[in-house]
């Protein structure tokens, strides 16, 4: 249990024996100012119980409380609320030692203990590029994986590539038709069927190393789209070499293994630099065949008809329309593939209790659809969709086919420039590693936090300068606040505080740029319960913040909606710098720089833990 749980079901204990009713930490919420106090009980229910008007009852439970509590200075009636107010410093110092026993755990909750979920994001198609669009998507699904195991779930990560279809068929056609234009000597292209093994081989070849890449495949998919409205009998090409693919046909084959190699090699390395954890890859041609098969079934059990030559699901009744699972010509949609795709994953993680699908909102539709199907077939493992809108730069929307996308690669590059021209800037001295570590720690920040901190059901304009900006609501923003913590800390050095930080660090092998670990302020006295120390109000604000970390995670995986904690750190970066302006940390007596010191440390680990769920790094200095 966290501490700001604990303290929460200790004041509702004390307002269950005052009222004679059954109150709950939910039944305590933050009043609107905090002038009037920490926390505050609605006396609605209470009244009713005690046959009183909500402001009597208030009154009479207030006038009730025991002013000798270890944590409870006193409450106070405001019309229909009472209003508690915390003994500061008891609840510092016991937030202190809760983030202390807790360390990197802090935060964490057993609400999905004992339960499995698979999250399935990182979509991108192979034969085309990483682009800015996919994004969101990915900075989604990594702090989805991380808040779920924050909450006690077993998550298991994976991806789905669309490594077959129509994309796939043209980017191969216009390899084939460029490699044999610059064979012809008559410049004459012809027809690309009849490919030879030896052809396959010659074409490949041809290709330079650092060409075979899903960056060159994504010009070349965005090439035959253009090449295809001015070439007659293109589409038709293009058939052909879906309906070879789909036969298994050998030459064709061995050309899309080997480009499709070049894209998954690079999705890895793609993935790797963002922190994107994949257990399990599955690709669209694992499941395509079966997928046709179970299509037959549906029919023959008469869930799945005719129309028009396609192979539908009649979903009027449940206002879902009508769902197309099979084309006219006999060749799969999305839909043949997620259907097996959904057994599959069930067959081979038979302990799943749940399964997520993170996938644009545009297709909200096709999903209600699939799961409708997919409880026809008596498919057994709860599965939901979240949805998020799309995202767009100042230079507007993106698309594969039209050739007009910002490739990943490209836009962190552009970043990574901003970042290091800033970095050098501040820090001049500095070496290279120095500034490309703390560039690149920069970089996470404006572009993870830049999404994660919007409504995912809104579509946005990502602003690079602003995102990247040190004041606002951004990312280094947050990270620089956490820096001013480290730095109090430096400066803290020669203390009893900094000795024995130093001492548990070593003993836990704790590396650079994460939260201190669970020994932190381990062989410290601990302050005479006796004495209040003096707490300013800046303190105590951002302690009630930073306790409430755990519920703030709690809710957000409740909702999967990591915003909530970036809007958390939001508000703790403000508030950190409202205490670094009014505490004077190393001032006052040793025991209460000491205290102070703790505290500080407290915060930060919290803090970095806040931001490491958003899957952003926090730099020693900036």
């Amino acid at each position: 249990m966290s501490f700001w749980l604990h303290t929460k079901s200790h004041i509702a204990q004390k307002l269950t024996e005052v009222t004679g009713i059954t109150v709950t930490p939910e039944d305590l919420v933050l009043p609107p100012r905090p002038e009037l106090g920490d926390l505050a009980f609605g006396c609605f229910k209470a009244a009713k119980a005690m046959g009183k008007n909500p402001a009597e009852a208030a009154k009479t439970i207030a006038a009730a409380f025991a002013a000798d509590d270890e944590l409870i200075a006193g409450m106070t009636a405001e019309g229909p609320f009472v209003n508690i107010t915390l003994h500061a410093g008891a609840f510092i110092e016991q937030f202190v030692q809760d983030v202390e026993k807790s360390g990197a755990s802090v935060g964490s909750s057993d609400a999905g203990k004992g339960q499995t979920v698979m999250l399935e994001y990182a979509q991108p198609n192979t034969h085309k590029e990483m682009h800015v669009g996919h994004l969101r998507n990915l900075v989604l699904g990594c702090s989805l994986v991380k808040l779920l195991r924050n909450a006690g779930w077993k998550v298991i990560p994976t991806s789905y590539h669309g490594d077959v279809g129509a994309h796939v068929a043209k980017c191969l056609w216009i390899l084939v038709k460029g490699s044999r234009k610059q064979a012809a000597s008559s410049g004459a292209t012809g027809s690309v069927m009849g490919l030879s093994d030896e052809e396959v081989d010659a074409l490949l070849a041809a290709i330079p190393k650092d060409r075979r890449t899903g960056r060159y495949l994504g010009e070349m998919y965005s090439a035959s789209t253009r090449a295809m409205e001015e070439l007659p009998g293109s589409a038709e090409e293009v058939s052909a070499i879906l309906r070879a693919l789909e036969a298994h046909d050998p030459v064709w084959t061995k050309l899309w293994l080997e480009t499709r190699a070049w894209a998954l090699e690079e999705f890895s390395q793609l993935f790797q630099e963002l922190g994107i954890e994949i257990d399990r890859q599955y690709l669209e041609s694992e499941v395509v065949e079966k997928g046709q098969s179970m299509v037959d079934d549906l029919l023959k059990q008469g869930i799945a008809k005719q129309s028009q030559g396609a192979i539908v699901v009649d979903l009027e009744e449940k206002k879902l329309g009508v769902f197309l699972i099979r084309k006219s010509d006999g060749t799969s949609l999305y839909a043949t593939k997620d259907i097996p795709l959904a057994f599959l994953k069930q067959q081979e993680y038979p302990t799943l209790t749940r399964s997520i699908l993170l996938v644009d909102s545009r297709q909200s539709l096709y999903f209600r659809q699939l799961f409708e199907t997919l409880k026809l077939m008596h498919y057994s493992v709860p599965t939901e969709h979240v949805g998020y809108e799309f995202v767009t730069l100042k230079t507007g929307a993106m698309s594969s086919r039209e050739g007009n996308v910002v490739a990943y690669q490209n836009f962190r590059d552009e970043v990574l420039k901003k970042t290091q021209a800033e970095t050098i800037q501040r820090h001049a001295d500095w070496d290279q590693a120095q500034t490309k570590r703390a560039a690149w720690a920069l970089a996470m920040a404006g572009v993870k936090f830049g999404m994660l901190r919007q409504d995912p059901e809104k579509i946005f304009t990502f602003d690079v300068d602003q995102a990247l900006s040190f004041e606002g609501d951004t990312g280094p923003y947050v990270q620089y606040a956490a820096v001013r913590l480290g730095s109090i800390l430096k400066k803290g050095a020669g203390t009893a505080f900094a000795t024995a930080r130093a001492e548990g660090d070593e003993g836990q092998g704790s590396r650079r740029d994460e939260a201190p670990s669970a020994s932190l302020g381990a062989g410290l006295p601990r302050p005479d319960q006796d004495e209040e120390r003096p707490v300013e109000p800046a303190e105590k604000a951002l302690a009630l913040l930073a306790a409430q970390y755990g519920d703030v995670c709690k809710r957000a995986a409740q909702e999967l909606h990591p915003g909530l904690v970036a809007q958390w750190c939001v508000d703790m970066a403000q508030s950190i710098n409202a205490f670094y302006r009014d505490v004077k940390v190393l001032e006052g007596t040793p025991a209460e720089q000491q205290a102070r010191l703790r505290f500080v440390a407290a915060v930060r680990c919290v803090l970095v833990q806040g931001l490491d769920v958003l899957g952003i790094p926090v730099p020693e200095e900036m």
